[in-house]
């Protein structure tokens, strides 16, 4: 009876070995992909800059979503051989880690691999804007005629051009800010329509540092309307940053609140109050390379 016992034990602890493999299949050696940075190149004079923050690669493997990596990204992928491999460039919406978006603007770089077990594929993709990518303006701050010049709130001495600690060209614009006149309101001076009408995606790029925070979003007007009656809406804006930094806005929501023919683009600039008393005495913001894109 003992030796019946054993052997039976011994059978059904084969079977569960057994039944383990089935249930969990040794997984197969993964081939890797290296991506260390994605390029962005423009035609400077109908793109503007080349400067970028792209953060993340978003990855398609033979059509289907594998995953999105924090950039420099070592990538597993278990499937070998020939494959068709699809990477786009992801940033985060409104400067914000927690959103993570592909910024839409931006070229897939497609490529197709034969990946080994084993074997770290290294790609640098180089991409550009999509054809398909409309600007309604690039304002670079190199012309003494720049678009942001409707001061709205504070005074226009407030904001200057200047040639030191620009991010790249020879201008940025300045904006400057004390106790006494420690608000900024400053708008473009034209109007901007048909940014919705062929796709609901908008974006406002900026190169910034700033001793403060400021916020972006746009002036809303009926064709013809008087600026009086023109609806604004505001995002949360970016917090400072002592080094040059890259914020995509996304400015799709606020317009379609907005819902208006033509818009502004309209910034403010501020010292923060705190129990009563300004943080700062006096603060500095600098922008450049301002472009506002859609489809």
């Amino acid at each position: 009876m003992r030796k019946w016992k054993m052997a039976g034990f011994g059978a059904l602890l084969l079977f569960m070995l057994a039944s383990c493999d089935v249930i969990n299949p040794e997984e197969g050696i993964p081939a890797y992909i290296y991506v260390p940075d994605i390029e962005l190149q423009t035609n400077n004079i109908t793109e503007g800059t080349s400067s970028e923050k792209i953060t993340d690669v978003w990855l398609n493997l033979d059509g289907g979503f594998l995953g999105a990596y924090t950039l420099p990204a070592l990538i597993p992928i278990l499937e070998t051989g020939n494959r068709e491999i699809t990477l786009q460039a992801g940033i985060k919406d409104n400067g914000i880690n927690s959103t993570p978006e592909i910024y839409p603007f931006y070229e897939s770089f497609v490529y197709t691999p034969e990946l080994v077990s084993e074997k770290i594929d290294t790609i640098r993709p180089v991409i550009g804007y999509q054809d398909g990518a409309e600007f309604a303006f690039i304002e670079n701050f190199e012309r003494s005629a720049h678009l942001f010049q409707d001061v709205q709130r504070g005074n226009a001495s407030q904001v200057t051009l200047v040639t030191e600690g620009v991010f790249e060209g020879s201008q940025s614009l300045k904006i400057q800010l004390d106790s006494t006149s420690s608000v900024v309101e400053l708008a473009t001076n034209g109007r901007f329509g048909g940014l919705t009408a062929q796709n609901p995606l908008v974006y406002l790029e900026v190169n910034y540092r700033s001793d403060v925070p400021v916020v972006f979003g746009v002036i809303g007007h009926e064709v013809n309307g008087l600026p009086s009656q023109g609806v604004r809406a505001l995002n949360p804006g970016f917090v400072p940053n002592q080094e040059w930094n890259k914020i995509y806005f996304n400015l799709s929501l606020l317009i379609n609140q907005v819902n208006r023919a033509e818009y502004q683009v309209i910034l403010q600039a501020f010292i923060p109050l705190e129990n009563g008393q300004f943080t700062r005495a006096a603060a500095n913001v600098w922008l450049d390379n301002i472009k506002l894109v859609h489809f």
